[in-house]
């Protein structure tokens, strides 16, 4: 009875019975943990129970609907066994949004769902919550860089450049192609070397990985 009637009163089962944070926070990072070290392995089966037996005990957990909604659309399946878990993930998104208050989680969110509702066929919906996106220009990491001093600033900047190379490459991508002009795969290319030469990592080897894809693919059409 305590997962249900601690979700009635959209708390925990942890506040509902009183314990602590001292005593919820490491068993909750361990999860966590698990869900991200399976997910790294494709275990995508096992995180849908885990996420399932974990929403239990912390019912509307923004983090973790997040986290099973993810590992619902990685499932592999038969096409209607696809659409349902897409169907659900779908469902769990839009709870996030009707109820979450944590704004990172509420923000990405909002962006998945968007592709969510895309690969269900509702575009219009995709495009209304894509439009309630924030513009790149109020990013956080651009607010923070101006306040920040040292070494936070540094780490700030430095890691700021991962997403903004990614959104390049996409939006030079998107000009490739609808100008039809292969020359701006070569400038988002010239602007990973600039940015990462030497540092690269799995994140940036799979963006030029695709960016090789997409010249490859419109250079055969």
């Amino acid at each position: 009875m305590l997962p249900s009637l601690a979700n009635y009163f959209d708390i925990t089962v942890d506040e509902l019975i009183g314990m602590g944070e001292i005593v919820k926070t490491p068993k909750y990072t361990e999860w966590n943990c698990l869900w991200r070290e399976n997910n790294e392995k494709k275990l995508h089966r096992d995180n849908v129970l885990l996420m399932r037996k974990v929403l239990k005990l912390f019912p509307n957990d923004g983090l973790l609907l997040v986290q099973l909604s993810t590992s619902l659309e990685k499932l592999d399946g038969t096409e209607e066994e696809k659409v349902q878990n897409l169907m659900e993930s779908i469902a769990l998104q839009e709870q996030i949004l009707r109820y979450g208050e944590d704004s990172e989680v509420r923000g990405a969110t909002l962006y998945n769902i968007c592709f969510a509702y895309w690969k269900n066929g509702e575009r219009e919906k995709a495009l209304e919550c894509a439009r309630k996106l924030p513009n790149l220009y109020k990013a956080r990491e651009n607010a923070l860089v101006h306040f920040l001093e040292g070494e936070e600033k540094h780490d700030v900047a430095k890691n700021a450049l991962i997403p903004l190379a990614m959104s390049v490459t996409e939006h030079l991508s998107a000009l490739a192609q609808t100008e039809e002009n292969p020359v701006y795969y070569e400038k988002a290319e010239q602007i990973l070397d600039l940015l990462f030469d030497g540092e690269e990592n799995d994140i940036i080897a799979f963006v030029r990985k695709k960016l090789k894809e997409r010249s490859e693919a419109q250079g055969k059409t």
